[in-house]
């Protein structure tokens, strides 16, 4: 952990502003007849959303309406920023985001997040549904999608680590976070069901993530030094995310991933209703009958979605590309007026880099249309991009005894996954934006390509082999050591660092790496095609539970969860290889569960 820099200098880092960078310029679009740089426009993101078409997209409108002589894209004056900011605080970096007339370098990475969650929405096939059963399954889908595993990091020392929170995309595409993140993915999620999602709290919500201390006993086993860190994760401003409905707001624990059982309004008047949700021992966010009396709805939008050029973006396309991206003014004011007594307030701190409204701006690089300043490597988003595949569940051969040489071997066995299930659009993007055939073809030949590597592995000779190991590991020991003992020394150095490159390009290095790789590897790709067919069985439910009596539906569905069952049985057997992977055990074991009950 000591290699991280204290995440205080990330939140600074964070929270500077840097001018956009300059975007390149799009290639020419066939504009039809009229020459419509709008029709151009629909036409490239009905075919694609991926963020570079998205970006070449907005690139070309600039170049067209942004900058012509004819048509503009509207700015927000000075009056119009003021008036926003009395509904939503807004930081000097909102306004600066807002006020151009020309869409920004993060518009593009925004509204390739808006096409994200529109096509998860889409996946669920929810429409038929009430508000109320569509928040249900919305919710549930966010719950199996994103296991509750908060990703902590070193504030300065061994000791002290901090919680943090990320954008809700890179929250679903690395299937892990803390009960925060489930809540601001299940926002993302309602805006493009164009439900209305708010957060619940306090009166006065605190700040979002506060630093913390750790202790771990020192002879602490595995299990008790997770407990002790999950322990310690603090709940946050929010304890629950809501939808309203009608004149009421339904209410969600993040923990339990289920609803309450009983409507806000009931859970603040009289909290005995639900004495026995609050007793009940699943209540891990420890929500009390006091919370409800104070519980106090709090709205969030993101700070793009206010722009005047993505209104005009969505007056212009949101029709054609069925996408929810733009809310003005008199939209919120009515959303607000909407709720019940008392009327909830926006929530959107200035002082908080990583706030919903803001997040994802915050978090990004330069080059990918944020504001994350600072060295590569050192910014928040390289480190969760690093921890994704978490070190811990790359065993290192016990005989590595020095700290460098299992550093450097748990770094290079998890490049090795990087390409396969880390870059995106991964496996995991594909099954959540309900492209299930292309994720299983793809979780299928993984499968079988890490199953061949280690069948390779295992049909060499073995003798050989281990004796050839133990050689390495010696060598490699050396050399580190040496590098150690070498630091007054630069030529005594130099020939360590040679003898320590040496050691890793050597085959044996190849075999330990490829055997620790694999195994997660194949577990990984296992997982991904579990949670493919989990999702099939869900949505061919959905469809028997609109249709009761269609028996043709309701064999779909069970053969869908058969087919689910049996692939978290497959999962079952490589999982050992991720038991690294804290909270994944729990979560597949309980997704296993709900697949076999219903294939019966």
């Amino acid at each position: 952990m000591s290699r991280f820099q204290p995440f205080a200098l990330l939140l600074l880092a964070l929270a500077a502003c840097s001018k956009p960078p300059q975007q390149p310029a799009a290639e020419a679009e066939n504009r039809g007849a009229i020459g419509d740089p709008w029709a151009a426009a629909g036409a490239k993101l009905k075919r694609d959303t991926e963020p570079a078409t998205v970006r070449a997209a907005l690139t070309a409108l600039n170049a067209e309406v942004g900058s012509g002589p004819g048509e503009k894209l509207p700015a927000a004056t000075d009056a119009q920023l003021d008036a926003l900011a009395a509904l939503v605080p807004l930081a000097r970096e909102d306004r600066d985001e807002l006020r151009g007339s020309v869409f920004s370098a993060h518009d593009p990475a925004y509204l390739a997040d808006c096409f994200y969650l529109r096509d998860c929405a889409r996946a669920l096939e929810l429409d038929a549904l009430p508000p109320d059963a569509r928040a249900d399954r919305a919710f549930a889908w966010v719950c199996r999608q994103v296991y509750l595993n908060p990703w902590l990091l070193p504030a300065g020392s061994e000791e002290r680590l901090v919680a943090t929170a990320l954008p809700p995309t890179t929250v679903l595409r690395r299937g892990f976070g803390s009960a925060y993140e489930r809540l601001t993915v299940f926002l993302a999620l309602l805006q493009q069901l164009e439900l209305d999602g708010c957060l619940i709290g306090g009166p006065t919500p605190g700040t979002l993530l506060g630093p913390f201390q750790v202790t771990v006993p020192p002879k602490a086993t595995l299990a008790e030094a997770v407990a002790a860190l999950r322990a310690a994760v603090p709940r946050g401003p929010f304890w629950a995310a809501g939808v309203r409905v009608g004149n009421d707001v339904r209410v969600y624990d993040p923990w339990r991933g289920a609803p309450a059982p009983v409507p806000l309004s009931q859970l603040r008047a009289n909290p005995d209703t639900a004495k026995a949700w609050f007793a009940d021992p699943a209540n891990a966010g420890k929500i009390r009958p006091e919370d409800a009396r104070a519980a106090t709805v709090h709205l969030a939008v993101p700070v793009n979605a206010l722009s005047p050029r993505m209104a005009a973006f969505e007056a212009k396309l949101g029709a054609q590309v069925r996408v929810k991206a733009a809310y003005d003014q008199k939209a919120l004011e009515a959303r607000r007026a909407a709720y019940p007594d008392p009327k909830p307030a926006f929530w959107n701190p200035p002082n908080e880099p990583l706030a919903y409204g803001r997040c994802a701006r915050s978090f990004l690089p330069l080059d990918q249309g944020g504001t994350a300043a600072g060295a590569a490597g050192s910014r928040l988003y390289d480190l969760a991009l690093h921890d994704q595949i978490p070190r811990s569940a790359l065993q290192v051969d016990d005989r590595i005894r020095v700290v460098g040489a299992q550093t450097r071997f748990q770094n290079v066995a998890a490049g090795q996954l990087y390409a396969s299930f880390i870059d995106p659009p991964n496996m995991r993007e594909r099954l959540q934006r309900g492209r299930y055939a292309d994720a299983a073809r793809e979780a299928v030949a993984k499968q079988e390509q890490f199953s061949a590597g280690l069948e390779r592995l295992r049909t060499q000779d073995a003798a050989g082999r281990a004796a050839e190991i133990a050689a390495w590991v010696n060598d490699v020991n050396a050399a580190y050591l040496a590098r150690a003992a070498a630091d007054r020394d630069p030529g005594a150095r130099a020939d360590a660092e040679a003898a320590i490159e040496r050691c890793w390009k050597a085959a044996p290095a190849r075999w330990l790496v490829d055997r620790a790789s694999a195994e997660v590897g194949r577990a990984e790709a296992a997982l991904v095609l579990a949670l493919c067919k989990h999702e099939q069985a869900e949505r061919a439910q959905t469809r028997a539970d609109g249709a009761p009596q269609d028996a043709g539906r309701a064999a779909e569905a069970k053969a869908a969860w058969t087919s689910a069952s049996a692939a978290w049985r497959t999962y079952e057997q490589y999982s050992s290889a991720q038991s690294g992977f804290l909270g994944r055990a729990e979560h597949a074991a309980a997704l296993a569960a709900r697949a076999a009950a219903l294939a019966k």
